[in-house]
């Protein structure tokens, strides 16, 4: 039976279209996903439905949605696992732990509402006017967001998603050909809690590929009032070329991420984090950990340490399917570096790899949880390596360490720090890529107090005509 993906326009999923289906090879498996014509595309920029919930009612619905995802029962769930193990060769494993985070994200109430009130400033500002300063605020949807979604890190694309809903924001979602599965199951999961429902009404999933007629694509683009762009360098570029020069795009591109390990006491707990940052996603997330900066006189000890959670994680977070390219590109990286005559270990079927190499010396990056470490001296030796725009998070350990370097690194350019072991997780209150994201989905609207109100340095009504007549002006200059 061939594996067919369907759009969703406005929150219908169309299960009969005779559309176009672009057929696609994931993990050696084919599937065919479909291509809106004109009419769904119309469909989906026409789309009027006004989300005018509060953010109570918000959340409230994405909780009764993840508390479906939290069933390992739940149909759409086991599916979803089953899809990503076969078309993107996940283990077990890693699949399900997907499948348990988009549920933590969509259960986790407290979180969503703290999200609004660390980005915006309050809780309350996308749903009230709230007096600020000598005005009322209120921060209203930018309208129809268009999402371009990446295949590397199917969570991204919920943040996404979610951070959209939370503002109110229509979704348009183009969903990737390495990933057309995770975005179609979370609004898929919408549908089957309350298919009128407004959020749900709001959502539309599709998928374009690059290498065709871009001339319905481009009139997705041309409707957006935001475009949120994720992916490699190639993808973000076709995105600033297509958005119009008025909207605003907020860009998740490419970044890289590093580890520092501060000659620590304790060279387990140390390996622990390092090996869940270089494991995680098997180094495919801008957050995972592709080199490894070592102070202190240990380094052989914490090598030993580092290969004992790898051959830990091989077995409680086992890799993904490899394809033959991949695997031979991890085969010519640990050649090139044996030549190179730097140290050299590796896991059992090519499970992980771990590179000792002098500080300037970098070869080939297979990812696929390879890790290059160097020795260093002084944390001023990683300083060249961290870059401005392109590092976007530093791990380290001992945390204790973190509070001695932040200033330097913050810097340097690093986006983020965080502790080893958690690159994975962003803290609610921090940043993304150096921005709130947020407060790049509203627009703050302001309700200006009138003349007769008083300010701190004006303790009188602002009568501009007469101070103009009588020429006292500078009597209110404070």
């Amino acid at each position: 039976m061939k594996k067919y993906i369907p759009m969703i326009i406005s929150g219908i999923i169309k299960e009969n279209s005779n559309t176009y289906a672009r057929e696609v090879l994931l993990n050696n498996n084919t599937l065919f996903i479909a291509i809106p014509d004109e009419t769904n595309i119309e469909l989906a920029i026409n789309n009027d439905v006004k989300n005018k919930l509060t953010l109570n009612q918000i959340i409230n619905f994405l909780y009764t949605v993840g508390q479906r995802w939290k069933s390992e029962e739940y149909t759409r769930r086991r599916a979803y696992i089953r899809d990503l193990e076969k078309f993107l060769g996940y283990s077990r494993e890693m699949a399900k732990l997907e499948a348990n985070w988009i549920a933590m994200l969509l259960c986790s109430k407290s979180a969503l509402y703290d999200i609004v009130k660390n980005d915006l400033g309050s809780q309350h500002i996308t749903d009230e006017w709230l007096p600020q300063g000598d005005c009322y605020v209120k921060a209203l949807p930018k309208g129809k967001s268009v999402h371009l979604l990446a295949g590397n890190v199917p969570l991204s694309g919920v943040t996404s998603i979610l951070r959209a809903i939370l503002t109110k924001n229509q979704c348009i979602i183009k969903t990737p050909a390495a990933d057309p599965f995770t975005a179609n199951a979370l609004v898929s999961s919408f549908i089957d809690v309350n298919a009128e429902h407004p959020i749900t009404r709001s959502m539309s999933v599709m998928y374009w590929s690059h290498n065709e007629d871009m001339t319905l694509p481009q009139r997705v683009m041309d409707n957006a009032d935001v475009v949120v762009a994720w992916g490699g360098e190639e993808a973000i570029k076709w995105a600033v070329n297509h958005t119009p020069p008025h909207v605003n795009i907020l860009k998740f591109g490419p970044k890289k991420s590093l580890t520092i390990v501060d000659n620590p006491e304790d060279l387990t707990q140390s390996a622990i984090g390092a090996a869940h940052d270089i494991c995680f996603y098997d180094q495919q997330a801008c957050f995972s950990t592709q080199n490894i900066y070592y102070i202190g006189d240990r380094l052989n000890e914490f090598i030993n340490e580092l290969e004992k959670q790898l051959m830990l994680y091989a077995r409680i977070l086992p890799k993904g399917d490899q394809s033959f390219d991949e695997k031979a590109a991890f085969s010519l990286t640990e050649k090139e570096c044996l030549f190179s005559g730097y140290q050299v270990r590796k896991g059992e079927n090519q499970s992980w790899l771990i590179i000792e190499s002098p500080l300037n010396s970098f070869n080939n990056q297979p990812l696929s949880r390879s890790v290059y470490i160097h020795q260093i001296y002084n944390i001023s030796d990683v300083f060249p390596f961290i870059n401005k725009n392109t590092t976007q998070t530093v791990s380290i350990t001992p945390w204790d360490s973190s509070f001695k370097y932040r200033d330097q690194l913050a810097e340097c350019g690093a986006e983020r720090i965080v502790e080893s072991g958690m690159n994975n997780i962003f803290r609610v209150g921090g940043s993304h890529d150096g921005m709130r994201p947020l407060q790049h989905l509203v627009n703050y609207i302001s309700q200006e107090r009138p003349s007769s109100y008083t300010t701190k340095d004006v303790a009188v009504e602002i009568e501009q005509t007469r101070y103009l007549e009588e020429d006292k002006f500078l009597v209110f200059v404070p």
